[in-house]
């Protein structure tokens, strides 16, 4: 596929992230960079290479975070793993450049070992161990349904002071979903502090949105899924993975669902932050909203293409004997 590729004589060991494909170089001094490498993995219905749509658009994202971060009200909510450079291709066939192209990423936990902090894959929160108890409920002790309603009540307003304002202000969502975004918490008393977020191949910016209000452009590949046509796609995105692929798995894993008053916490600190009238806030409180659903995107073989199925809103949802 590559004739013209040749095999250098040296190698490099590297440790294993999380993130598919996301290798950490071992070296005696370590530089803060990691690599995102095109090996190609079935995950969902989506093989995952690296396409030449996220290796270019990473570095320009990467120079507008301070346009991103700008307005924010909480000044540090948000830290951002940047992609200072990537390689792409130029094989005018995409299917056949995804398999050709690097990203490197700067590392989350370099970034925040300067400030006394250490991070948290968000997905491995939600994890059980062979006792049934999570691991968010384990590690920070959480015996109680008041110790785990303070914990969630802290965790989902740090969510929201890092993820909400580049929406409201800037008509930008990052893909927020448990494995791009990691939790910071005071290395030690094991405080929650803020969140990091990485990966920008599945964001989802508005530039008419972004342009008027920060002065500047991102520029994309033509026929890149990151460019939003409108703002309800922005906030489509941000429902779909801090609510329903975060904040969801997380108040099951605390026991908070069923009674409702997760629901509650989540909805009074949205409020709280979101005008009534705000165009985010009338998205977010349809009655129903579309979900993926991904068994039949699998069986289907969709790739960039999705399929979705109209449920009840579980933002509204009160407890077992009401439902939504």
């Amino acid at each position: 596929m590559f004739g013209f590729a040749r095999l250098l004589p040296f190698s490099l060991p590297a440790a294993a992230q999380a993130s598919l494909r996301t290798v950490v170089p071992e070296l005696p001094v370590p530089f803060g960079l990691n690599l995102k490498l095109p090996l190609g993995i079935k995950t969902s219905s989506a093989l995952r290479t690296v396409s030449p749509w996220s290796a270019f658009v990473g570095p320009r994202v990467t120079q507008a975070i301070p346009h991103i971060l700008r307005g924010a009200p909480v000044e540090g909510a948000l830290l951002v793993a940047g992609e200072p450079v990537s390689a792409v291709s130029a094989d005018p066939d995409f299917d056949i450049a995804k398999y050709l192209c690097c990203i490197v990423r700067q590392d989350a936990e370099h970034l925040c070992r300067s400030r006394g902090e250490r991070v948290i894959v968000a997905a491995a929160l939600t994890d059980y161990s062979d006792d049934g108890v999570g691991a968010a409920v384990r590690h920070w002790k959480l015996e109680t349904p008041a110790e785990r309603q303070a914990f969630l009540q802290s965790y989902t307003d740090r969510l929201f002071d890092a993820f909400l304002p580049p929406i409201l202000n800037h008509g930008f969502a990052f893909e927020a979903h448990p494995q791009n975004t990691l939790l910071r918490v005071d290395a030690s008393t094991g405080e929650v502090r803020g969140f990091a977020v990485r990966d920008f191949g599945g964001i989802k910016v508005h530039r008419p949105t972004f342009r008027a209000s920060t002065g500047a452009d991102i520029e994309m590949l033509p026929d890149s899924c990151t460019e939003a046509h409108t703002m309800d796609e922005v906030f489509d995105l941000a429902y779909h993975t801090l609510v329903q692929c975060q904040l969801h798995r997380l108040i099951r894993v605390l026991g908070l669902h069923y009674r409702g008053d997760g629901w509650a916490i989540v909805r009074c600190s949205f409020e709280r932050r979101v005008p009534s009238d705000h165009p985010l806030r009338l998205a977010w409180y349809q009655a129903t909203f579309e979900l993926k659903c991904f068994v039949s995107m699998k069986l289907d073989g969709l790739y960039r293409h999705y399929t979705y199925h109209k449920v009840p809103n579980v933002l509204f949802y009160k407890n077992e004997d009401e439902g939504v």
